[in-house]
């Protein structure tokens, strides 16, 4: 049975993972078009918002075809972080989510992201807030803990449930590791069997078995893909097709291309030429990764500054890719993504 978030029901256990820097509306769309069950956008501050910070208020932009989208902000005030949920929910939020897992120095400096879970009376207050103010299901992302080790998720995953939470998920790993080592899946089980809202499991997904194993062992009722999901939006296809036993045959390289450029035009519309393509940047390596000459395909393309010049390149090294276009599939996967 697929998972639900308070009213909200998903039809498969694969959900785009908030990541910063990433997770923009072209990416997004791509992702849902790519077989995400929900997408998540990247972190807001509460406190930007609520000073009205122009760049803060982009980042709630979202398009019909991406929904269901999750809208994530971060903070430690109550009352701002019930505003930033409003304006999340007024710009089309399907769900609000409260950052409690960041472990970045910049955002736990000001009492954000997992610097929350020192303080069991605030974290409660921040979410009642943010429950009360919004209809849409509000949810929260933590991590295990400080150190690796200890589980402070059981006590505050509770604590949010209590407060109205429709859902948590956990990064299954503490702030001193970051996103190095195996996720303690222990530990997210621990979780898992504390509360009675859904628990989603994140961390160290970077193919379908390890999405089977997180579910099989910690009970969480789906997964959120982060790094694995860069430059790769139709990896949530090749999980739904494993998840059915029926396996992709693999991405034809033709394809891969083809999302590339829809990519390219998306962010350009979205961001304007001159911003969207150095925003593109960072996708790139990504979408060439284990490909013959991907190295010169990144130096070019990473000194470009105009679409039409871009997609002209990308033609072209499609018609001459060199013997590594044997790396990909010979034909085109089960779903078109374009």
């Amino acid at each position: 049975m697929n998972p639900s978030i308070g009213p909200l029901q998903l039809d498969n256990p694969f959900i785009l993972a908030p990541m910063a820097g990433i997770g923009d509306p072209p990416y997004r769309r791509l992702c849902r078009r790519g077989g995400a069950a929900m997408v998540c956008a990247e972190m807001v501050s509460a406190n930007a918002l609520h000073f009205e910070d122009e760049r803060s208020r982009r980042m709630l932009a979202t398009y019909p075809d991406e929904h269901p989208v999750s809208m994530q902000v971060f903070g430690n005030d109550p009352d701002r972080l019930a505003e930033a949920a409003q304006a999340a929910e007024s710009a089309g939020a399907s769900v609000v989510d409260l950052n409690c897992g960041c472990p970045v120095p910049k955002i736990t400096r000001s009492g954000g992201g997992i610097s929350l879970m020192r303080e069991e009376d605030l974290f409660a207050r921040c979410v009642s807030a943010m429950v009360r103010g919004v209809r849409v299901p509000v949810t929260v992302k933590m991590r295990l803990g400080f150190k690796r080790g200890e589980n402070r998720a059981v006590r505050f995953a509770r604590i949010a449930e209590d407060q109205g939470a429709s859902a948590v998920s956990v990064h299954a790993r503490a702030q001193e590791d970051r996103h190095g080592g195996p996720p303690d899946l222990a530990g997210l089980a621990d979780v898992v069997r504390a509360v009675s809202i859904p628990v989603f499991g994140n961390g160290g997904v970077t193919v379908y078995s390890d999405a089977r194993t997180m579910m099989d062992t910690a009970g969480v009722a789906g997964v959120l893909v982060g790094q694995a999901a860069i430059g790769n939006p139709f990896l949530f296809l090749e999980f739904q097709g494993a998840h059915a036993d029926r396996p992709t045959t693999g991405v034809a390289l033709r394809e891969r291309f083809a999302l590339l450029r829809e990519h390219a035009r998306m962010i350009v519309e979205f961001y304007g030429e001159s911003l969207g393509m150095r925003r593109l940047r960072k996708y790139i390596p990504s979408y060439v990764r284990g490909l013959h000459r991907a190295s010169v395909f990144r130096d070019r393309a990473n000194r470009m500054e105009r679409l039409g010049d871009f997609l002209d390149f990308l033609s072209e090294f499609e018609l001459h890719p060199g013997p590594a276009a044997t790396l990909y599939s010979d034909v085109d996967s089960p779903a078109s993504l374009c």
